[in-house]
């Protein structure tokens, strides 16, 4: 090879880092500062564009302006959606209040627990070294006997609080902090909530001047590009709702069954199954947590709290909905997307680690966009799967390799 060309190649190399470099960098930035504070606009022009077929059919079957059709529309949405919010939210406030009673009302089993979880500890250490053993003994029953101790305090704590004043100042410190910065946030929130509302009625209004603005700016073939990525950004959107809304949905039935069953066999004595079973599958949506963080500390505590057969149906039913899903969801989410479980990891840990809880979901979304626009040529960002410039080099190589050993034979013959 020729230094030129090497040169040429180091170059073409440092200027296409610094390229992708560039375009990451943007991206953090964008997500970090900008996101939220465009995220009204952004959400406005996207209720706009959903709403462009309803009015356009509107004002084409009645006389009304194309403006106050569009305001209409808006208002009928926001309508909907507050209404829906309240409705849902009271209920979801109610269950959750009744349930959280509930559980503290099953507090008193937690000193059961740690006894039972303390000699089931010993028991594991009986075989061991006489030294080993002791120690370690020595160690479970000092745990024990501090955790003990704690909950006793907590409990008298409690106790005395709603016996002499009704309510101890102290303990609710922390709650009222954290209530005083909630209710600083408050305003903004109505401000970038109005501000959304008001961007959504002029972008709905003015949604082909705004496009056609956006158009002129372009040229003929990055206006068919920027469509194809429209289509395809929202193809791959509903792709993934549908996707992980069909998982949710089928968890929410597994647990909705499993949890019913117990409890007509008598297994299972409470109750807020609909609520335990949505909670089960939103948390069963993330890969990082799955429904074992819920279930598998549940059956624990019930195995060590003398609920064994409450512990067992509970492990059976985690077994059931994490074999089914092993099945189901490479189906669902492979065959909708085609994103290796790998990608989707490595996008929600740097999506977490990068813009917190939001970044989880974020990031991974916008890789699968990305994979998509780079599937359909939009994007290059890396050599596709069964292209001519990435099977060409393979091949070149592979025949000069060959080459290469005929030769070696021929010259060993020769010797």
């Amino acid at each position: 090879m020729q230094p030129a060309s090497v040169t040429e190649k180091h170059r073409s190399v440092l200027i296409n880092f610094f390229y992708y470099a560039l375009i990451l960098g943007a991206a953090y930035l964008f997500l970090r500062f900008a996101f939220w504070p465009l995220f009204p606009f952004l959400m406005a022009f996207f209720v706009a564009m959903l709403l462009q077929k309803p009015v356009k059919f509107i004002t084409k079957k009645t006389p009304l302006k194309r403006g106050f059709v569009s305001v209409i529309c808006v208002l009928l949405i926001l309508a909907i959606v507050l209404s829906l919010v309240i409705l849902l939210g009271t209920t979801a406030f109610t269950k959750v209040k009744d349930f959280i009673t509930d559980l503290v009302a099953n507090f008193e089993s937690v000193p059961n627990f740690i006894q039972q979880a303390e000699k089931w500890l010993i028991g594991l250490t009986v075989r061991l070294p006489a030294s080993i053993r002791t120690a370690l003994q020595n160690n479970i029953e000092n745990l024990a006997d501090n955790l003990l101790a704690s909950f006793s305090d907590t409990e008298q704590q409690l106790a005395q609080s709603t016996t002499d004043t009704g309510f101890d100042l102290s303990m609710l410190k922390t709650p009222l902090t954290g209530v005083i910065s909630t209710a600083s946030k408050v305003p903004n929130f109505l401000v970038a909530f109005i501000v959304a509302v008001i961007a959504c009625c002029f972008m709905t209004v003015d949604y082909k001047r705004i496009t056609n603005f956006i158009m002129r700016q372009l040229s003929p073939a990055r206006r068919t590009a920027l469509l194809r990525t429209k289509t395809l950004t929202l193809n791959t959107l509903a792709k993934m709702a549908k996707a992980y809304g069909l998982i949710m949905l089928i968890t929410f039935t597994e647990l909705m069954l499993g949890l019913g069953l117990l409890k007509l066999i008598g297994i299972y004595k409470g109750g807020y199954l609909p609520l335990i079973a949505m909670i089960v599958a939103i948390v069963d949506i993330l890969p990082i947590l799955g429904s074992g963080t819920i279930l598998i500390p549940w059956a624990v505590i019930s195995l060590f709290t003398g609920r064994v057969a409450l512990g067992v149906g509970l492990f059976v039913v985690y077994i059931i909905i994490s074999v089914l899903r092993q099945f189901i969801e490479p189906r669902l989410v492979a065959g909708q997307l085609g994103l290796p479980p790998i990608a989707t990891l490595v996008g929600m840990y740097f999506g977490l680690k990068l813009f917190s809880i939001i970044g989880m979901f974020i990031v991974p979304i916008t890789i699968n966009i990305l994979k998509v626009l780079n599937d359909e040529g939009i994007l290059h960002l890396w050599k596709r799967e069964g292209s001519a410039q990435a099977a060409q080099p393979l091949e070149l190589r592979s025949f000069k390799i060959k080459l290469n050993r005929k030769e070696e034979k021929k010259n060993e013959q020769n010797h």
